[in-house]
């Protein structure tokens, strides 16, 4: 249905559909990575493909963070169930080892979903790339590098059945190597996952303001995750807390998972002080009460310095954000302060004037005297009181172009009064008649 025949070619490009094959012209079908349709199916909309692509990421990152928390609870089960430094597998943590492996290829499964669908938007958009979905389409569309790294990490996991250690010897430290097993080690790397949870933010918001995105394109604005994301942390201030605070809890774990193994086991050993270590690294206080003893806690110590310099000029962005006065807001205390510097500029004339003429006065007394005195352009008193009059004239000057453009709107206002006031009338003369 509807496609012209073109007889020469094996494939043709069209601005908004992609690429079509040549098999499908005689049948009216539209042929993708994701199955054949008919060529009036909504799925050649880029709404359509918008909505597909911001659910399967909802679904990727809900399949990652589930599997982080199981995670969680298969590490502290073998710890807790461990005998010495020798964990126990159990039935119950090789269970949770699967339901974790699971998980991973669902977000898997969503991952190639989710792109399939972001190459898709760029050919509705009117992005000419290779047919259906490759390295070639992700490459034009230039999505390959993410699509990489959305894949290396999510790869990090506790596998079932493999289990290992790894020893870490301190070459500051005299002691004996620390042992850190497979189930450490996947655990930290998983927390990487955490990545997800800003973008499954704005792909959310993105699903419920379809407008914004109209809007965005009429200005030239691409609306990314990027965006998004600064504007939520700007507009939204909750947003910006939720994000610092699972990231205070995050690092905070990934610090337990570094130093409970330390053979001399300290108050680092437990999540509270962990937690509190943590908060007190990032807010830049650092008393030094709680000191992190392995190489890897330590690392970690130093990212948690750096993060929290970043989290605090966020912060602080933020609480300016909030209390800085909007438009009209700040109209009125142009107006305010235009009132004002009127008030001063009148006031601040009168004492010029005032004490020019005392000074005038009192060496006008002392010529009369034969007394020598001050010259008035030159007196102290005088000079004080003229810097003090330029200072409030220019204040006056820079809000004269204020007080221009509210004559105008002044003047407007006035003019609409008016003319409803005619209106009102000739509706009053018909009802009188």
């Amino acid at each position: 249905g509807g496609w012209s025949r073109a007889p020469m070619a094996s494939k043709e490009t069209t601005p908004l559909l992609g690429t079509k094959a040549k098999g499908s012209q005689e049948t009216g079908f539209w042929d993708s990575s994701m199955g054949i349709f008919d060529s009036s199916s909504q799925k050649n909309n880029v709404n359509y493909w918008r909505k597909q692509k911001s659910m399967n990421f909802v679904i990727l990152a809900a399949a990652a963070l589930i599997g982080v928390l199981l995670a969680v609870i298969v590490n502290e089960t073998l710890w807790y169930s461990a005998v010495g430094f020798e964990t126990m597998e159990t039935g119950f943590t090789t269970l949770l080892k699967v339901l974790v492996f699971a998980s991973t290829v669902i977000a898997y499964i969503y991952l190639y979903l989710y792109y399939d669908a972001l190459v898709n938007v760029k050919r509705c958009e009117g992005v000419e790339l290779s047919y259906g979905f490759g390295i070639m389409s992700l490459w034009e569309s230039k999505n390959l590098l993410m699509f990489l790294l959305d894949a290396l990490i999510l790869l990090p996991q506790p596998f079932p059945f493999v289990h290992f250690s790894i020893e870490v010897q301190d070459i500051f430290r005299d002691e004996a190597p620390i042992v850190y097993t497979s189930e450490n080690i996947f655990m930290a790397l998983m927390f990487i996952r955490i990545v997800f949870l800003p973008r499954l933010i704005a792909e959310l918001f993105l699903m419920s303001r379809e407008m914004a995105i109209v809007v965005a394109r009429l200005n030239n604005v691409e609306i990314d995750t990027w965006f998004v994301i600064r504007s939520l942390f700007v507009a939204n201030f909750g947003t910006l807390m939720v994000l610092i605070s699972v990231m205070t809890v995050s690092t905070s774990y990934i610090m337990l998972l570094c130093e409970r193994p330390y053979p001399h086991a300290d108050e680092l050993s437990e999540f509270g002080p962990c937690l509190y270590q943590t908060i007190i690294t990032m807010t830049t206080v650092g008393y030094g009460d709680l000191v992190p003893h392995t190489r890897l806690g330590r690392g970690v110590a130093v990212i948690n310095g750096c993060a929290g310099v970043v989290f605090i000029s966020l912060i602080i962005q933020g609480v300016v954000q909030r209390v800085a006065l909007n438009a009209p807001e700040a109209k009125v205390m142009q107006f305010i302060e235009l009132n004002e510097n009127a008030r001063d500029v009148r006031n601040k004339a009168a004492v010029v004037v005032q004490t020019v003429y005392r000074q005038y006065r009192l060496n006008v007394e002392a010529a009369e005297a034969g007394r020598a005195n001050v010259k008035v352009k030159v007196h102290p008193k005088i000079r004080n009181v003229l810097t003090e009059f330029r200072f409030v004239h220019r204040e006056k000057k820079r809000l004269s172009a204020f007080k221009a453009e509210s004559q105008i709107q002044f003047e407007q206002i006035e003019s609409r009064l008016s003319s409803m006031e005619s209106q009102l009338s000739m509706i009053l003369e018909k009802l009188n008649k």
